[in-house]
């Protein structure tokens, strides 16, 4: 265990919370996220996104009737995924900071040489220890892993770095599901031959990513810079509230809650 500076432990932190907020995965999410959160706040009684977008308070009455009846709302825009991305991405980025300081992160080492994803920090859900558990390839046997426990006492305040030596079989889970998580690429100092088979192990192992219906446009979101005056709410069923959703992202195999 090794305590490091806190100047360098924040930068690695905030460089952290870019690489999550910049992935194809974080693009397309901001959308699922916001919509999500825009008919729970609604169904609550909290306003923390319409003070944010400064949304008369008739307006959010109205929604708030039209949702006691069982409807649920959108939102439309003409550029909506570079809209709500931009504004996703403003907002969760102190949060991803707050987070990754508090998170227990470690430098392993390996005999297996890692590629690297295009999501770049390769996120994780553990479900059994209720964490995220997060994988980034440094070096080509080197890999970085962060683990935030849903449990906020059994994370840590200090500026510290483990090191750990991982076992075959734990550096071959890691490779499967770095490999499983890119979109499009997968990058590699040389070479592997092996990918496609770890792709396939993790996918007979259980490990799954959601699957983006349009990836090229959610990689390419985020490039301009759309007015937060440019959309319109719609009152909309359950059916299309969740058809809306699954434009922008999808569930691998099994079916998500999205009705808060």
């Amino acid at each position: 265990m090794t305590k490091l500076p806190q100047s360098i432990y924040s930068n690695l932190c905030w460089y952290c919370s870019f690489l999550k907020g910049v992935a194809p995965y974080s693009k397309p999410g901001a959308v699922v996220s916001f919509t999500i959160q825009l008919n729970m706040e609604l169904e609550n009684g909290s306003n923390s996104l319409f003070r944010d977008l400064s949304i008369p308070e008739e307006t959010v009455r109205e929604l708030r009737r039209q949702c006691s009846l069982g409807r649920k709302v959108i939102i439309k825009s003409e550029k909506l995924l570079q809209l709500l991305y931009r504004f996703q991405f403003a907002r969760n980025y102190q949060c991803d900071y707050s987070q990754f300081l508090s998170t227990k992160w470690a430098v392993a080492s390996s005999s297996i040489e890692f590629p690297m994803s295009d999501v770049g920090l390769v996120p994780m859900v553990l479900e059994d220890h209720k964490a995220n558990h997060y994988l980034l390839p440094i070096g080509p046997n080197l890999l970085l892993e962060g683990v935030f426990f849903h449990d906020l006492s059994k994370n840590l305040s200090r500026p510290v770095m483990r090191g750990m030596n991982l076992t075959e079989q734990e550096a071959e889970y890691r490779f499967d599901c770095i490999c499983a998580s890119a979109i499009t690429e997968i990058i590699c100092a040389r070479k592997l031959a092996n990918i496609p088979e770890a792709r396939d192990r993790a996918n007979a192992n259980g490990t799954r990513f959601c699957k983006i219906p349009d990836a090229k446009r959610a990689i390419s979101s985020g490039l301009t810079d759309v007015g937060y005056s440019d959309f319109v709410f719609r009152i909309v069923s359950v059916e299309e509230y969740v058809k809306f959703v699954h434009e922008y992202m999808l569930p691998w195999n099994k079916p998500v809650n999205l009705i808060a």
